[in-house]
């Protein structure tokens, strides 16, 4: 991603972002502010308390809607007022765990809601480029565990994996149907979806996250013991992410129908073992790897689908900028930061300059 050039496309630019209080969606909204754009949030309130969406006051920076996307009126009203040159649509994310506690939500939530946001956007004259948001589980993954590229197959997996393919196919119908590339020039919108794993950063709360338990143990508040240090599995900065879905949405309102593919994913570089990561991260936050407990029955290999993001690399010039060893460092910073009282929003302001100026 070329930096000097993202602010000059973003500055000035109205973004409409669903789920802006999500831990992605946070770090979405943020950066979209420091590189210049005008940003207009939608969804829900959250229940969970700390988050990052409150941390830095992005309830009072942003014009924000809360509401649930499947509310026609409530979404039209947004949309209209936003009158937004790029839609972000980065929809829920969560746990394997809280997919098979409401499911039946979950899919409604996702398909319904991205109907419904699709629907608008044929009365929504100003969008020129749409992103919808999937995921690297999409993926049927290969038996041999070889990278997945846009044209792998997909298929059913878990409840949130699978109604984010929903999601995505949803999207794309309407590309096809009301948006097709080649009515470009009638239209004027450009949709695409965008896949990416799991990642990493300061402000991620989840308490099944890898990185916070951690966090936890290193300040005594919980014992964190690695259950499976064995897996391997793909480790990215949620920057780099971010930095993968605005180059998403640049390239489709520059390009349009030149772009040669309506998806793309946005993979990690770096693919490495649970235990070893932990092992490093400790190390960044200044502590000993024993630190952290390893599961005496945790001997089992597994190894997480690899995503092939050469297609964005040659037509959109995306890569992970930041080296797994910066991003954990990054994060430990963040954290430690925090729980000594620093103001995140100074100290993300710092992490933001640091990575795109």
């Amino acid at each position: 991603m070329d930096s000097s050039a993202a602010a000059a496309f973003w500055k000035g630019k109205r973004v409409f972002l669903t789920y802006p209080n999500s831990f992605l969606g946070a770090w979405t909204a943020l950066s979209l502010q420091h590189l210049g754009a005008q940003v207009f949030g939608f969804g829900e309130s959250l229940e969970s308390s700390p988050n990052l969406f409150d941390l830095t006051n992005l309830g009072q920076t942003i014009a924000m809607t809360y509401g649930d996307l499947r509310n026609e009126e409530s979404l039209r009203q947004a949309l209209q007022f936003a009158q937004a040159d790029v839609v972000l649509h980065l929809g829920e994310t969560g746990f394997l765990k809280e997919g098979e506690q409401r499911p039946l939500e979950i899919i409604s939530k996702s398909i319904l809601g991205t109907a419904q946001l699709m629907e608008l956007l044929r009365e929504t004259a100003s969008v020129r480029s749409v992103v919808v948001l999937g995921t690297d589980k999409a993926y049927v993954r290969a038996s041999d565990n070889a990278a997945v590229s846009e044209s792998s197959a997909v298929g059913p997996s878990g409840i949130f994996a699978t109604s984010k393919l929903c999601s995505e196919f949803i999207a794309l119908s309407y590309r096809e149907s009301f948006f097709s590339p080649e009515k470009y020039n009638k239209h004027k919108v450009a949709i695409a979806t965008a896949r990416i794993s799991s990642a990493i950063g300061g402000g991620d709360f989840s308490s099944e996250g890898l990185i916070f338990q951690a966090v936890q143990s290193f300040l005594g508040k919980k014992t964190f013991e690695v259950r499976n240090p064995q897996s391997v599995r793909p480790w990215i900065h949620v920057l780099d992410q971010v930095s993968g879905i605005l180059s998403v949405a640049q390239g489709l309102f520059e390009k349009g129908p030149k772009l040669s593919s309506a998806t793309y994913n946005l993979g990690a570089s770096e693919y490495e073992s649970v235990g070893e990561v932990m092992k490093e991260f400790s190390e960044a936050w200044g502590k000993t790897w024993s630190s952290v407990a390893v599961a005496d029955s945790a001997k089992s290999l597994s190894i997480h689908g690899q995503l092939n993001s050469e297609l964005a690399l040659t037509e959109l010039g995306w890569k992970p900028q930041w080296d797994l060893s910066r991003a954990l460092v990054e994060t430990a910073k963040w954290y430690q930061g925090y729980y000594v009282g620093h103001s995140s929003v100074e100290e993300l302001t710092g992490v933001l300059r640091g990575y795109f100026n």
